[in-house]
């Protein structure tokens, strides 16, 4: 068992936060051992909502981003609700919440008041643009980030148009820059036991994600170099007879392997194809030569040809082919989950998760309302006084 799969053990977190940043935070302190309290408003997180749900209420990002975790619905526009909420915050050592700046100070669960009354606690605030500047009450999303820093010029296609790329990358990496922050902020809690101000926003994430890209970006301005092409040839991904396999061939060692095995060795003594920097002004010929060769045999008779050879490639699989390749099996890469009325779907464990434990799977709105309200010290006369008065909603 990794360590590192309880290492969060007996500390508890209140979820505040809806979409996918906030949650897949928490989900990453949820598999390192924490317990995680979700707290929905009546309908449930947004996400809920979002994508395809042969369930009502059970998408992908909701499933993913939320295993594991227990969910308590409460109508935070009352006043009663502010108040259970702000007393599981008191039993939190961590809060995560993504309201745009200034909702939670309105709410009464904003940094300030809540750590006034838990000088220990560690409070975390995602947002989109950050709690100032021009854009700090704009709404934010995946795309609008991918767009704004540069990701969708990054990944432009051959004609130079921008395009997105199909994950929700802005809200990915600003989890895990989120998570990590926090364990930092835990760290600095057991060395001066004081709690911390975590606020990460998905532009900040997105900027530093793509440090390396936007330093490329300024040398190249700075030089008048032109915009980055392909760094080696033959290089990208190429049709076989059943399938794709992607090539990148960096040294001329690795050239003369890809020769021998396309069994195309006058590529060897072409001069057009002498050097990195040749092969790379004859890009667009040698890169149609090797793709005439590779759709003559399908895929898996390329990859054991090519790994004879040395040669670096990796067939292009879907999703489905992932979770059943032995390399990701042997790692046990994904467990199995059975989502109520959705049947066993794969799950992608966090690295540091023990392989042979699995979260629970995600609940329902409300699913935990009066579980969680008696352990904060609720009696059943007054959870059922506020489910009467509508602040908790099943």
């Amino acid at each position: 068992m990794s360590h590192l799969s309880t290492v969060l053990a007996g500390l508890r977190v209140l979820d505040l936060s809806q979409g996918i940043a906030g949650p897949y935070c928490t989900s990453i302190l949820q598999q390192q051992g924490a317990e995680v309290i979700k707290l929905e408003p009546p309908g449930g997180d947004w996400a809920r909502k979002m994508g395809f749900a042969p369930v009502v209420g059970f998408t992908a990002p909701v499933i993913a981003c939320n295993a594991g975790k227990r969910s308590v619905c409460l109508d935070l526009r009352r006043p009663q609700g502010v108040a259970v909420a702000r007393r599981l915050a008191r039993q939190a050592d961590i809060v995560v919440q993504s309201f745009r700046p200034g909702v939670a100070e309105r709410l009464g669960l904003g940094e300030k008041k809540l750590r006034e009354e838990d000088p220990r606690l560690i409070y975390v605030s995602i947002s989109g643009f950050g709690a100032e500047g021009p854009l700090a009450d704009v709404p934010a999303t995946d795309t609008v980030m991918q767009a704004m820093t540069g990701m969708m010029v990054v990944n432009q296609d051959e004609s130079g148009t921008p395009r997105r790329i199909g994950l929700q990358v802005a809200d990915i990496a600003t989890a895990l820059y989120a998570a990590q922050m926090t364990t930092a902020a835990l760290l600095h809690r057991e060395r001066v036991a004081q709690g911390s101000h975590v606020s990460v926003s998905l532009l900040q994430a997105c900027a530093s994600f793509q440090a390396s890209a936007i330093v490329d970006s300024a040398i190249r301005a700075a030089y008048g170099a032109s915009a980055p092409s392909a760094a080696s040839a033959p290089s990208g991904v190429f049709q076989t007879a059943d399938g794709f396999i992607s090539l990148a061939i960096g040294n001329e060692a690795m050239f003369a392997s890809l020769c021998d095995a396309l069994e195309q060795t006058a590529w060897k003594n072409d001069t057009r194809f002498a050097t990195m920097g040749s092969r790379l002004t004859h890009a667009c010929e040698l890169n149609a030569a090797t793709a005439e060769c590779l759709k003559r045999q399908p895929s898996a008779s390329w990859v054991a040809h090519l790994r004879r050879h040395g040669v670096l490639h990796a067939e292009v699989l879907n999703h489905a082919q992932l979770v059943q390749h032995p390399q990701a099996r042997q790692q046990g890469l994904f467990g199995e989950i059975e989502q109520a009325g959705v049947g066993a779907l794969p799950f992608a464990r966090y690295p540091s998760a023990d392989s042979a434990s699995l979260p629970t799977p995600a609940p329902e709105v409300g699913a935990d309302n009066d579980a969680v309200l008696a352990e904060a010290g609720y009696s059943t006369h007054e959870v059922a006084m506020l489910r009467a008065e509508k602040v908790l909603v099943d």
